[in-house]
């Protein structure tokens, strides 16, 4: 039997500190595709979070472009 790590999720308040971004920002990047979508945590929609090893996927990602630079 395999047992899988728990994903950490981060709420919509909490994710500029973790991002060092705006919610305005991250907003903009979330409707471009260039930023990870939030998943629904309740069935009404309002409580959304981001799943930490999405987030940490895309801070490689623009590391892996800053560096190729």
């Amino acid at each position: 039997m395999m047992i899988e790590r728990l994903n950490r999720i981060i709420r919509k308040r909490d994710l500029p500190n973790y991002v060092g971004l705006q919610r305005t920002q991250i907003e903009q990047l979330i409707e471009r595709g260039e930023f990870p979508k939030p998943i629904p945590l309740s069935d009404s929609g309002r409580a959304v979070g981001w799943i930490e090893s999405e987030i940490w996927a895309w801070q490689q990602r623009r590391l892996a472009k800053r560096d190729a630079r």
